[in-house]
């Protein structure tokens, strides 16, 4: 069993993690998985705080098609650091079984996951397969599931009849070591506004959104809302010297799109994927650079965003190179320490 979580968010002004995304250039899907594990047993070492991985499908570079399960490999490897789902896809799952599956995770971790959901992202091949008609249904679907899954979690026996799913009587063993356990909408539509003010669910920003517009809108949202849980993953390198540094990172930027093949749809492209993008507009919206520079792009962020957690996506595919960018982040910032 592992030992006591770390502490809450309320106890840090700005959380670290690292956002993993099962990428597999090389493919070796056997090494990606291991290389994705090594990444967050890294990070625990090195005083982040949390681990988040990425859900994926029908894709040969981007692997990470069952979260719960690498996640459950991670919690056997690691003793402190949070498990987070960056994000489960509800519309194409079963969600009495993620259910079952969370709930069996919180209990082998002690308490550690952080249940983050969303509708599918910008890949229409995931909608098509699973049946899905459109985005606006994959959303749904989403938060109708949710709706179930915290209703399994919360009741001793659960009758639940909705659009697209019913059950009579469900009683789900296990339950969470949690209750509840944390929930974040990986989305900042209208609709995730809403629903997440009116259940309490933390908000998160996916690696490519623009950050002056993420920033407008948390903080209409604390004004509104008062303060509330909000995480933002930011592609990001680290290197010793500068100039490498943004090299190496703006260069895996660029490549991003192609390599997951992302179909945004039309007036939807993130700035920092239009073709003409600058440097300075990825700059702008990712922690690239020296160790100085990285921890001044941090502190930035604590300032523009207020309490957050910043999840960190690495933008190189050596995974060698990407944990020695988080070594030289965390020496930086001195998470060691905390």
């Amino acid at each position: 069993m592992a030992t006591k979580p770390l502490p809450a968010m309320s106890d840090f002004p700005q959380r670290y993690g690292v956002f993993i995304n099962v990428e597999n250039p090389g493919n070796d899907a056997r090494d990606a998985l291991a290389q994705a594990v090594r990444i967050a047993v890294a990070a625990e070492a090195l005083g982040f705080h949390e681990a988040w991985v990425a859900e994926h499908h029908y894709s040969p570079f981007a692997v990470g098609s069952a979260p719960l399960v690498l996640l459950s490999h991670i919690a056997a490897c690691t003793a402190r650091i949070r498990l987070g789902t960056g994000a489960s896809l509800l519309a194409m799952n079963d969600p009495v079984r993620v259910a079952e599956d969370v709930a069996t995770l919180d209990l082998l971790s002690g308490g550690r996951v952080e249940f983050g959901v969303a509708r599918g992202g910008p890949f229409p091949q995931q909608y098509q397969v699973a049946g899905l008609a459109s985005a606006g249904e994959a959303r749904e679907r989403m938060l109708e599931a949710l709706a179930l899954i915290r209703q399994l979690w919360r009741e001793s026996v659960t009758s639940f009849a909705g659009r697209f799913h019913r059950c009579e009587g469900v009683a789900l063993s296990p339950r969470p070591w949690q209750q509840p356990v944390p929930v974040w909408l990986a989305s900042l539509s209208g609709d995730a506004l809403r629903v997440a003010a009116q259940h309490g669910y933390g908000l998160m920003a996916t690696p490519s959104s623009d950050l002056a517009s993420v920033a407008a809108l948390v903080a209409a949202e604390r004004a509104r809302r008062g303060d509330f849980p909000f995480a933002i993953a930011r592609f990001f390198h680290c290197e010793s010297d500068h100039g490498r540094a943004v090299a190496h990172g703006v260069a895996g930027v660029r490549a991003y799109p192609g390599a997951m093949q992302v179909r945004f749809a039309a007036g939807n492209l993130p700035p920092m994927f239009a073709a003409d993008a600058s440097d300075d507009v990825i700059m702008a919206n990712a922690v690239i650079g020296d160790p100085a520079h990285c921890a001044a792009q941090a502190r930035r962020l604590r300032e523009r965003l207020g309490p957050h957690r910043l999840l960190l996506k690495p933008a190189t595919h050596d995974p060698a190179r990407a944990r020695a960018a988080l070594a030289l982040f965390a020496e930086a910032l001195g998470l060691g320490e905390t």
